[in-house]
């Protein structure tokens, strides 16, 4: 009995052992979470500069959420690269352009953003085309386009706010505030306003001389020694007025038969152009079948200027 009894007493002894053992294990556990949660909360709280101001990090943060780190660093790298490429400079009046190496169509569309901007892009997107926007504020719903525009690596350029020719050409004063307006709205969407511009009718109009006598033949000048470059276009697909999308087909044919090197072509995506939708993937595919490859503009272009007509 005595031999039981040492045995029971040292089988109690083992297991209050290992009760002991098994709480500091568990107690030690707890106390390694409860660090590690301290530590990771600490990480993702915002930091604070040296006047102890604090600073949220989600505002270094790309603005595709789903962006790997590779891919968010090299999205950030490209719009600095083009915002200081691209940007209006005053310093830069000269040309700058150069004759593409291979044949290039520039497709460039005029008077957005409206309806129609987001059924272009996602055509481009298809054919993997980057292309140019001369917008305006004629639909001021539809200016936060022009930021998805420049975030899918397309081109933006100016084309007054307006659009209206009286208001536009009404003085030389006229077209400047008009051209700064819509140069802030686009400082709004992008951070910068864009170099490029393209005037209403372009710099062939002779529809300004009804407002303004000589306004052209001034402007031509005075944006170039303000850091603009004006493009006007090499060829059309005729949407500026209402034609079908087997119309506006053949006329890019009938305009592009001169085997052009480096083509600035006009098209437009305002409001009522559903049939330049409609028509775009042919023409597209109209270039690629004559060799063509695209591009958006950039300050190397050339800028297809025309006679001024007034």
């Amino acid at each position: 009995m005595a031999s039981h009894h040492k045995l029971s007493t040292a089988a109690i002894v083992a297991l209050v052992v290992l009760i002991c053992v098994t709480a500091i294990c568990l107690f030690a556990s707890v106390l390694q979470g409860d660090v590690t949660y301290t530590q990771s909360s600490t990480a993702s709280e915002p930091s604070a500069n040296a006047s102890g101001t604090e600073q949220d990090s989600s505002q270094d943060a790309p603005l595709d959420a789903t962006a790997s780190p590779s891919s968010a660093q090299d999205h950030t790298a490209s719009d600095d690269a083009r915002a200081k490429e691209f940007a209006v400079d005053p310093t830069r009046t000269d040309s700058e352009s150069v004759t593409p190496e291979q044949p290039t169509v520039y497709l460039t569309f005029d008077d957005g953003p409206s309806e129609n901007t987001e059924s272009v892009l996602a055509i481009l997107d298809r054919y993997g085309i980057q292309a140019t926007f001369f917008v305006t504020g004629i639909n001021p719903d539809y200016l936060p386009m022009i930021a998805t525009c420049h975030e899918r690596g397309h081109t933006i350029g100016l084309h007054t706010y307006s659009h209206d020719y009286a208001t536009v050409y009404a003085s030389r004063d006229a077209y400047w505030s008009d051209l700064n307006a819509i140069g802030e709205a686009v400082r709004t969407q992008i951070g910068y306003v864009p170099c490029f511009i393209r005037f209403p009718g372009g710099s062939s109009n002779t529809i300004s001389a009804d407002y303004t006598q000589g306004i052209m033949s001034e402007l031509s000048t005075e944006v170039r020694d303000a850091g603009y470059q004006y493009f006007d276009w090499d060829a059309s697909c005729g949407d500026g007025a209402v034609h079908t999308a087997d119309e506006l087909l053949a006329a890019t044919q009938a305009d592009t038969s001169y085997g052009y090197q480096s083509i600035v072509f006009l098209m437009h995506d305002g409001a009522g152009k559903e049939t330049t939708v409609e028509a775009l993937p042919s023409i597209i595919e109209y270039f690629q079948s004559q060799g063509y490859s695209f591009a958006a503009i950039d300050r190397h272009t050339p800028p297809a200027h025309h006679g001024i007509g007034n």
